[in-house]
C-alpha cells in the first residue's frame, strides 16, 4: 500500500480519521527551512497557489495570494451561476487562516502560472517590490506591466529558462496550462503556463511539474511526457467553478487520478486546496481518490515544509 503523508494538517486530518483513511507514515518536515541541507528541493506550501521553492540558494515565489481575513481576495465568483453575456458578480473570498510568516527579501524570482486576482492578489501587489524579477506568459506580462512592475520575464510554452545555483543549475521549461475543458470558457480566462522544473547539484537530481490551474488533457500532458520522468507532482486542486455558470475551472480529485494514471510521477504535492472559501472540494476526496495508488501523497498545511 502506498504511503499517506499528513503533515501538520490538523483539520484536514480530522476529516480523514473520520472516514477510515490511516495516517501510515510521516515523511520529513521542519518548522525552519535553515535546518535543511540547501543541496535539496524544499517546497513551502503558503497556502492557495502560494509556494516558496528553495534549492541551493535559489529561491522562488508562485502566484502570490498575500490577502487575509473575511475580504482576503475580491475577484469574480466562479462559484455562482451568472449571465455569461453580463459577466459574474464581483465577491470577497476569505481566507480562513492567516497567511504564514516568510522572508520576502530571500526571493530571488517569482513565476506566475496566470495572473487572476487569486494567482495575485491586491496585498502581493502592494508588497512586493515592482523591480522583482518575474516570469509570466505574455499575455500577463502586459497586465502586470500595468500595474507598475518593471523586470518580467516571458516565458512561452517549450521554452526554457536557467538559473544558476551554488553549485547546480535550475532549469524551468514552461508547459501549457489548459483553465477549463470547453474551449468557448477557455478563451474567457485566458493563457495561463505550467512550469517543468530540474533541480540539479553535483550528483544530486530532482524534476518537478507545478501545474497551474489545468485539466490532464492531451495537449498538456503530451507537453509535460515529453520533458522526463517526474519526482514530484504539485497540482491545483479545490474543484474550483463547479457549481458555476462557467463549469469547473480547476481539477477535483478525478481530475488528478487521471493526471496521475498518465504521467506516473514518484510523489504527490497537492496544493490550492482549503485556503480559500473559493475552493470547493475538501482535499480528503483527493486523499480518498489516491487509494488504490502506489504514488505518495503530502498533504501539508499552510506554512508546512518538506523536503525532497
Amino acid at each position: 500500500m502506498n504511503r499517506r503523508n499528513f503533515l501538520g494538517l490538523s483539520g484536514t486530518t480530522a476529516l480523514v480519521s473520520a472516514v477510515g483513511l490511516p495516517v501510515l507514515a510521516q515523511a520529513k518536515t521542519h518548522a525552519k527551512a535553515s535546518s535543511m541541507p540547501e543541496e535539496a528541493l524544499q517546497i513551502q506550501w503558503l497556502g492557495g497557489a502560494t509556494m516558496l521553492i528553495s534549492f541551493d540558494g535559489v529561491t522562488f515565489l508562485t502566484d502570490p495570494a498575500f490577502g487575509i481575513g473575511e475580504q482576503a481576495i475580491v475577484m469574480p465568483n466562479p462559484n455562482e451561476m451568472f449571465d455569461l453575456a453580463k459577466g459574474p458578480n464581483i465577491k470577497p473570498q476569505p481566507r480562513f487562516g492567516t497567511l504564514p510568516a516568510f522572508d520576502l527579501g530571500a526571493v530571488t524570482a517569482t513565476l506566475i502560472s496566470h495572473s487572476h486576482p487569486d494567482h495575485f492578489d491586491a496585498a502581493a501587489q502592494a508588497k512586493i517590490a515592482s523591480d522583482m524579477p518575474m516570469i509570466a506568459t505574455e499575455h500577463d506580462k502586459q497586465v502586470l506591466a500595468k500595474k507598475g512592475f518593471s523586470n518580467i520575464s516571458t516565458l512561452p510554452w517549450g521554452k526554457q529558462v536557467v538559473f544558476p545555483t551554488k553549485s547546480g543549475q535550475i532549469t524551468i521549461t514552461a508547459v501549457p496550462a489548459e483553465h477549463s475543458e470547453n474551449a468557448e470558457i477557455l478563451k474567457v480566462l485566458g493563457p495561463g503556463n505550467g512550469y517543468f522544473f530540474e533541480f540539479v547539484a553535483g550528483e544530486y537530481r530532482r524534476t518537478m511539474y507545478w501545474t497551474g490551474d489545468t485539466f490532464p488533457v492531451d495537449g498538456v500532458v503530451d507537453e509535460v511526457q515529453a520533458l522526463g520522468s517526474i519526482d514530484v507532482l504539485v497540482p491545483h486542486v479545490g474543484g474550483v467553478g463547479a457549481t458555476g455558470a462557467l463549469g469547473k475551472i480547476s481539477m477535483d480529485a478525478a481530475d488528478v487520478v487521471k493526471m496521475v494514471d498518465r504521467l506516473r510521477p514518484k510523489r504527490i504535492l497537492p496544493i490550492h486546496h482549503s485556503t480559500f472559501g473559493l475552493f470547493l472540494e475538501p482535499i480528503w476526496k483527493l486523499v480518498q481518490a489516491m487509494e488504490r495508488h502506489e504514488v505518495d501523497l503530502d498533504v501539508i498545511s499552510e506554512g508546512g515544509i518538506v523536503q525532497y
